[in-house]
């Protein structure tokens, strides 16, 4: 069974290493005025590990994400009331019970699905899915958060992070938050052991809160922006 999960980095990996990807802007697309780093949301995840009735769950411990709403509003807007969840006909909506469902050792993870909890869903608050809103944001270092897609204009609610630079998805994936604490858990979360040939995590690693901090807004700098690590 070909999952959409394991389709949306294809597409973009078979593109030109030539073509002209970094910049952090959209290829037919300039901004007006500098880009600012603005902090507008900051979402949270609590992450455990799920284990058998003798071994129990082990909590890895909460993912601080900065969001640049000033920058991608459609898309933060979409993240944030996931997190806070949502309902649709009747039925609530949210991260709280997700799973991380796809782990590329030295590239992503992968999670959010929120309909089916195994990478074959999605859904947006906007419909099934939504357009691609910009590509101003780069995937510029590791911990960067982006919307998994399988194909232009095909958002939802499954996302992933870079546990490395990953410039070459500039374009097509878009960029919209920046983990600003618990990284150790991201990169904990992507060096867990994998099925044999495929990129499916062994261990059931499941967002068991999810929700969004009280802030005043605030920015960046570059070299938070390139961090590795939390800020």
């Amino acid at each position: 069974m070909i999952r959409k999960s394991l389709i949306f980095l294809l597409t973009a990996i078979t593109f030109s290493s030539s073509q002209s990807i970094g910049s952090g802007y959209s290829f037919d697309e300039e901004l007006d005025e500098p880009l600012r780093y603005i902090v507008t949301h900051e979402a949270y995840l609590d992450f455990e590990v799920k284990g058998n009735s003798s071994s129990g769950n082990e909590k890895l411990g909460r993912v601080t994400i900065a969001l640049f709403g000033d920058v991608c509003p459609m898309t933060v807007t979409n993240f944030v009331q996931i997190c806070k969840g949502f309902k649709r006909k009747g039925k609530k909506y949210s991260y709280v019970g997700s799973t991380i469902h796809r782990v590329v050792r030295d590239f992503v993870i992968q999670g959010g699905d929120i309909v089916k909890y195994d990478g074959t869903g999605s859904l947006s608050i906007y419909g099934e899915k939504f357009d691609d809103e910009n590509f101003f944001l780069s995937h510029r270092s590791a911990g960067w958060v982006s919307m998994a897609n399988y194909g232009q204009d095909t958002n939802g609610s499954q996302f992933f992070i870079t546990l490395v630079p990953a410039r070459w998805l500039d374009g097509h994936h878009v960029v919209f938050g920046k983990v600003i604490s618990g990284m150790n858990i991201i990169k904990e979360i992507g060096e867990m052991e994998t099925y044999k040939g495929t990129s499916v995590p062994k261990r059931q690693i499941e967002i068991v809160r999810s929700g969004i901090n009280d802030i005043n807004k605030y920015e960046l700098t570059d070299e938070q922006l390139n961090s590795q690590g939390d800020l």
